[in-house]
């Protein structure tokens, strides 16, 4: 069982998919990763675009953001997303069942631009930074937006123009909070 850690909903208990399916980031990383975004969640825009349960999408919204949407293309998992707002109570975060990349084209055609973007990708996903090529090819980021990347290994190289990157490790998850300058 996962809990949200802060804000509103704060210790409120939230179902989790099989850990086959997902990985659920700890809430040690939650609360880390939240305390380093102290003054950008507040009214914020925020996607997850690979939910998992929703724990850190409930977790911005718990914590303040103006808007949250949330994507997961695993069923099981989804249903869990869909469970969880249910039990909190939450019907104004935006979720969707489809894979990352028709997330995106749905997103661009909505005309909405976030603020804060988490990135946690399934085990099995071949990840690189190419999404972050993609999202702002959409033009789905605002100017002074932030990237989120979550990982179970750190990345030999991160070659952005125009990002402060910084890394943070937490037991055997790596953290990146890529900032545009």
């Amino acid at each position: 069982m996962i809990r949200v850690v802060g804000g509103t909903y704060r210790s409120r208990k939230l179902e989790q998919p099989s850990m086959e399916t997902t990985r659920c980031t700890k809430d040690s990383v939650k609360e880390a990763l939240f305390s380093a975004l102290t003054f950008d969640i507040k009214n914020s825009m925020f996607l997850d675009l690979f939910g998992g349960s929703g724990a850190i999408g409930i977790e911005a919204y718990s914590r303040g953001s103006k808007e949250v949407y949330i994507n997961e293309l695993d069923k099981e998992a989804f249903k869990i997303i869909k469970t969880n707002l249910n039990n909190l109570d939450i019907k104004d975060i935006q979720v969707f069942n489809l894979d990352y990349l028709a997330c995106l084209n749905t997103l661009k055609a909505k005309g909405v631009r976030f603020d804060i973007v988490f990135l946690d990708p399934p085990y099995k996903m071949q990840f690189d930074l190419d999404v972050i090529n993609l999202l702002k090819s959409f033009e789905l980021l605002n100017n002074n937006h932030i990237i989120i990347l979550e990982r179970d290994s750190k990345l030999n190289k991160i070659d952005l123009e125009g990002y402060n990157i910084k890394e943070y490790k937490y037991g055997k998850t790596f953290i990146y909070i890529i900032r545009s300058l």
